[in-house]
């Protein structure tokens, strides 16, 4: 069996796909649930698929809540038509629709130029750190490696300002970035989110970026 994909890997950003609960699933407060076996998907399949062919995740709707930052209801998938409709044909994106737990919805085009407004979604590791999840993870890791873990580090809370998602691992944090659209690769992880170094502007046009227009 070949190993799993880690890293950063090329979305080709030709093709997109919305995920979006239907009123009922809201109503019982279960879109939740259908965020995060979409992201699992995403995941698994960036792991098994190739490097040059990832799928980019995108939160179109998130926003501040009262204190803390909120996904919203939509997650917009942006990858090749191969891609994404290998990522479909995944058990968790099958059960979504076998239980009608998401809006039926094809898998569309996507028409970007550069300069047009668009969004990065990107992983942000600086406030992760000394958070308690950290903290076990590097005293498990200097256990492992017969190492002192290092002078003591006062733990902190997560940011508040950014989204914080937990499937399976450690906590990953997301913020939302607004730039314009390049001509440059577009580069993210297995999760699906770009870098903070270099964060990839995607061909998606945010409610943030709507009420700044209305605002203007």
């Amino acid at each position: 069996m070949s190993a799993l994909n880690a890293g950063q890997g090329r979305c080709l950003g030709a093709a997109r796909f919305l995920i979006k609960p239907v009123r009922a699933v809201i109503e019982l407060g279960a879109a939740p649930d259908v965020l995060i076996k979409t992201l699992m998907a995403v995941h698994h399949a960036n792991r098994l698929g190739s490097t040059e062919d990832f799928i980019a995740v995108a939160l179109p709707t998130m926003r501040m809540g009262r204190s803390c930052m909120l996904p919203g209801l939509e997650v917009e998938l942006i990858g090749s038509d191969a891609s994404i409709h290998a990522l479909l044909r995944l058990e968790g994106m099958l059960s979504l629709q076998r239980r009608g737990m998401i809006e039926a919805t094809g898998i569309g085009e996507v028409y970007a130029e550069p300069g047009m407004t668009g969004a990065a979604y990107v992983r942000d590791r600086a406030c992760e750190k000394h958070t308690p999840g950290w903290l076990r993870r590097s005293e498990a890791r200097a256990k492992r490696r017969g190492k002192p873990v290092g002078k003591p580090v006062t733990p902190r809370g997560h940011d508040l300002s950014t989204l914080a998602l937990q499937y399976g691992g450690p906590i990953l944090h997301v913020r939302e970035q607004i730039g314009a659209i390049t001509d440059a690769p577009i580069l993210v992880s297995t999760y699906g989110f770009s870098a903070a170094s270099a964060p990839a502007i995607l061909p998606v046009f945010p409610e943030s970026a709507r009420e700044i227009e209305d605002a203007a």
